[in-house]
């Protein structure tokens, strides 16, 4: 019988675990279980970071010789509704924290 060998690609210097402690919760937060298995969150982790790998890939593909925008990625995802959607909101949700910070006083505290 063959050795069991491990999946995937080697994990890269420095990006081992930067989201697993948000990917526990997230995956709690989904159905799973409070603690999930180490191997799980690894798996998602490495899924998460290659998604946002690509996805930057891409935008830069489409913005060739300047800088990356928030369009860009728009753009990107002009066919997929739900994180276009997604994108759109939190954009706006930025805007309103933007304005309510403007309008918050720090003085008004210390008075």
């Amino acid at each position: 019988m063959d050795p069991i060998k491990p999946r995937g690609r080697p994990p890269k210097a420095g990006s081992k675990g930067a989201f697993t402690k948000d990917i526990r919760l997230l995956m709690y937060g989904f159905g799973d279980e409070p603690n999930p298995a180490t191997d799980s969150i690894n798996v998602m982790e490495e899924l998460v970071t290659d998604y946002i790998t690509e996805m930057c890939h891409k935008a830069s593909d489409v913005a060739k010789d300047r800088k990356v925008t928030v369009d860009d990625f728009k753009f990107i995802l002009r066919n997929d509704s739900k994180k276009l959607a997604r994108v759109e909101e939190l954009l706006h949700m930025e805007q309103e924290i933007k304005k309510a910070r403007q309008n918050f006083d720090v003085k008004d505290i210390d008075e």
